[in-house]
């Protein structure tokens, strides 16, 4: 049962129970609740002791002089605390220290604003978020520039995490009408002090838009304002569209998704949702189009949709990126019952850094003497020995019973450490179920057991392992 059925079910009286008895256990929610029937009661939003403008050059302000405290070239390890034992390089420890010290600085920032948000203090909180975003920007930190490429993209990470929280956080808040227009307003007011200097600042905070966009009215209130700012709504093409949802004619979402899926993904893959339902022959022509400008983004997308029923080209070319992007060998297995022996050869040469998924398809393929050849072309420096041989052991013994010879004796001369043996012993074990060859696999492992100098190690990881007799190691 929804809870839009349940409400309409239960009588007053209960409902009002249970409010009373909630708010009585949660401080926050009866923060909320009160500021919410004050915005109501005055039919206009509660007014703040300061400005949003104020808020967030404020926020601003102390942000940056606490960035700006730091310093990266005189860093105080006596109480710092690693993130784990062990040595690592010196590069790497000032980057753990300074990211870590920026680190506490946003999270004390979140914590402050999310609590304002659950004690329904939005547009404060908001403001706040405003301020510690312009607070990214000019900042000097002494020796930042030696540990950080870009001290401001780095700051800006820092900051979407505090985003990030703040929406979460926003998801459980229910704010008024009214709070929820003046937030918009301080956003929008903000927006257009700032200028063209940070023209990406609204779509940078078009997530927090799209959640509180919940009713016809705030999407009027958005529209009216973005209008009497002169601000494009293809700055937020995901906000346009869901202003447009609420609009009765249902051709005004369609004209506005046509008109923006080429500026944000999003749009698109709502867009191509519509024409799943109700255009497929769309589908197909827009979808081909938007997957060959975007195969990486949208490839998820498509492969959950398409069926070779409903159209094999288009199934076969997501399922082939997908393929190699996964390098998964079960995708393969489905791919190549739609390729001809000239399409198979040109996902092969695609191929370009997995040796192991070359392996795998060349194997799929049976393409046997292929595997043969890379083989005896990597033997002495392919860290896949293992993956190569494995498929050809029982299909050419003899020659893969070189190949662990001539790995075995590389080993010996270039990788004399306890690692090199165990690999060692793992392409010994792979040469004993070679059929036909025991004689020969046993030779060899006493030629390596019994060699001088002699190898300690290399004797008791072969014992350990069981390629030999622990009690007498040297009979076979």
């Amino acid at each position: 049962m929804t809870i839009e059925k349940l409400f309409k079910e239960i009588p007053d009286a209960v409902k009002l129970d249970f409010l009373q008895k909630a708010l009585r256990k949660n401080d926050a929610l009866c923060s909320q609740f009160t500021r919410y029937c004050s915005d109501l009661k005055k039919g206009k939003r509660q007014t703040e002791a300061k400005i949003p403008e104020q808020i967030i050059s404020d926020a601003c302000k102390q942000l940056k002089t606490e960035l700006e405290s730091l310093d990266f070239n005189n860093m105080d390890w006596q109480d710092y605390v690693p993130r784990h034992s062990g040595y690592i390089e010196d590069y790497e420890a000032y980057e753990y220290f300074a990211d870590d010290h920026l680190t506490g600085l946003f999270e004390g920032w979140q914590h402050q604003i999310c609590q304002q948000l659950q004690q329904g203090e939005l547009t404060h909180g908001l403001c706040q978020v405003m301020g510690c975003y312009s607070a990214c920007f000019d900042v000097e930190i002494p020796g930042a520039g030696d540990i950080f490429e870009d001290l401001t993209d780095e700051l800006l990470a820092h900051h979407q995490e505090l985003q990030n929280a703040v929406v979460d956080t926003l998801k459980r808040v229910t704010g008024s009408e009214a709070e929820i227009q003046a937030m918009i307003t301080a956003i929008l007011d903000h927006t257009v002090i700032l200028g063209e200097e940070h023209v990406n600042f609204l779509n940078y905070l078009e997530t927090v838009f799209l959640l509180i966009t919940e009713t016809a009215e705030t999407a009027r209130y958005i529209s009216g304002q973005l209008e009497s700012r002169s601000l494009a709504e293809s700055i937020v093409p995901q906000l346009a569209l869901r202003i447009a949802s609420f609009d009765p004619d249902p051709l005004i979402w369609l004209e506005k998704a046509e008109e923006y899926m080429e500026l944000d993904l999003e749009v698109a893959k709502q867009l191509l949702d519509h024409y799943w339902l109700e255009d497929p022959e769309c589908f197909r022509l827009v979808g081909k189009k938007m997957f060959g400008e975007h195969p990486r983004e949208l490839c998820d997308f498509f492969s959950e949709k398409l069926f070779p029923m409903f159209d094999e080209t288009f199934y076969k070319e997501v399922l082939w990126f997908r393929t190699l992007r996964d390098q998964d060998i079960d995708l393969y297995n489905e791919l190549r019952n739609y390729l001809t022996e000239q399409e198979k050869q040109r996902f092969l040469d695609e191929i370009t850094w997995d040796t192991v998924f070359r392996i795998n398809v060349l194997a799929s393929e049976k393409r046997f003497p292929d595997i043969l050849v890379l083989a005896q072309k990597e033997v002495l420096h392919t860290w896949h020995f293992t993956e190569l041989i494995t498929p050809i052991l029982n299909i050419y013994p003899a020659e893969v019973m070189e190949l662990i010879r001539i790995k075995c004796a590389d080993t010996l001369t270039n990788h004399k450490k306890r690692s090199g043996y165990q690999r060692m012993v793992k392409w010994l074990q792979l040469a004993l179920q070679i059929t036909g060859m025991e004689d020969q696999v046993r030779h060899l492992i006493h030629e390596f057991y019994n060699r001088r100098p002699a190898l300690p190690a290399l004797k008791e990881e072969m014992r350990e392992a069981g390629v030999v007799n622990d009690k007498k190691p040297s009979r076979f």
